[in-house]
């Protein structure tokens, strides 16, 4: 796959960065869904988002796991019925995802988020992204190609957060207590440097705010964009 141009050696140090964290991506309470509540909870979630009745959940539906990582949104996803695409730009990362999804209505699609090469107009009936608005090195780009590869009609949901910007007390606290029930294995030095260096290059490097999302999306062609409530979960969460 040809990632090559002006964003070539940021992409690929992102691409990087995050194969390199596949294997223990899950050990990260901000990810793995757990069975026992997390998954109801992103159930709900996704249904109420899409304004989906209990009865109607996603059932046939054609739905893009936009950096689908390890599969946890695309398993969400596959429980409600959906007809999933997990795309994603890391094999690494894919790798985790078809172990977790083999038999379900899963297909992986090896593809740079900012550009859907293969992938027809009009071919999605919803989209769902998470964690990844906030890492995009051209978000302007990134956002056409979500809005041209859904139906008319279709519908996007972005879950992120101003992680630069969420300093707040409460936040803080309910990282303490994360990482409290959740310890997990200390960062290299290494990662951390690499870490810091892509984060400094980023459209969003000072943070992601909603306002500025929103302006993007509809720039981008969206026509409405909400906020939901994303408070039996964590972050924020954009839906258009």
């Amino acid at each position: 796959m040809d990632l090559r141009g002006q964003n070539f050696d940021l992409k690929e140090e992102i691409r990087s960065y995050w194969s390199d964290r596949a294997a223990t991506f899950d050990d990260s309470p901000s990810h793995l869904i757990e069975n026992q509540y997390g998954l109801s909870a992103w159930q709900d979630f996704i249904c109420r988002s899409f304004e989906l009745g209990p009865d109607q959940m996603l059932v046939g539906k054609q739905v893009l796991d936009i950096a689908c990582g390890t599969g946890e949104i695309s398993r969400v996803l596959c429980s409600l019925g959906a007809e999933v695409v997990g795309l994603d730009f890391s094999e690494k990362m894919h790798a985790r995802a078809k172990e977790k999804l083999m038999g379900k209505s899963w297909s992986p699609l090896l593809c740079d988020a900012e550009n859907l090469l293969g992938v027809v107009d009009d071919a999605f009936d919803f989209a769902v992204t998470r964690h990844l608005a906030w890492t995009l090195t051209k978000p302007e780009k990134a956002y056409a190609e979500w809005r041209r590869v859904l139906k008319p009609g279709g519908r996007l949901l972005i879950v992120d957060g101003n992680w630069e910007q969420n300093h707040s007390f409460l936040y803080r606290l309910r990282r303490q207590i994360a990482d409290f029930l959740s310890p997990l294995p200390a960062r290299s030095p290494e990662e951390m440097t690499k870490d810091q260096r892509i984060r400094k290059q980023l459209p969003y490097r000072n943070g992601l705010t909603l306002e500025h999302l929103c302006h993007e999306l509809v720039q981008a062609g969206f026509v409405t964009v909400q906020k939901v409530s994303v408070s039996a979960l964590y972050g924020q969460g954009m839906k258009a």
